[in-house]
């Protein structure tokens, strides 16, 4: 597990908010997962872990946000690591959304995948966040990152 930063945000419902990023899959199970998958919500096997479990464990990045141990974020990636990267899952708690965290995950994965083109497929409901973060729109629901 590497840690790429600690980052500090002011005025969370009054308090600070310190938001950890992390690579890899410590601090992940199966059931935290899906509780995040659920809430953002991200329509995945969340009833099967050991099918959840495996999407991770095949991924070529987890990128994951943490609050106070709680699991609030994640950007999984599989990619060749030469031309093609393709953000699979990319989540966010609701109640820290716009505070900075999908930007904090979407940079890690920029940094990790360098050179590569970087796709992805969303819903219509969170297409000006990706246009926002420099994404091009190539169809409907399939962004790229240049």
């Amino acid at each position: 597990m590497e840690r790429f930063a600690t980052r500090t945000r002011d005025h969370f419902k009054g308090n600070q908010i310190n938001i950890e990023i992390k690579t890899g899959l410590e601090g992940l199970t199966p059931a935290r997962i899906a509780t995040l998958y659920r809430r953002a919500p991200l329509q995945r096997p969340v009833e099967d872990h050991a099918a959840l479990w495996r999407m991770f464990e095949q991924s070529s990045l987890v990128i994951t946000a943490w609050v106070q141990g709680r699991l609030v974020g994640l950007a999984r990636v599989l990619s060749d690591g030469v031309l093609n990267s393709y953000i699979c899952d990319f989540a966010v708690e609701p109640d820290v959304q716009g505070l900075g965290i999908g930007r904090m995950l979407l940079e890690q994965v920029r940094e990790q995948y360098k050179g590569t083109q970087i796709y992805l497929y969303d819903a219509k409901t969170t297409s000006r966040f990706y246009a926002r973060m420099g994404f091009s729109n190539l169809k409907e629901g399939l962004w790229k990152w240049s």
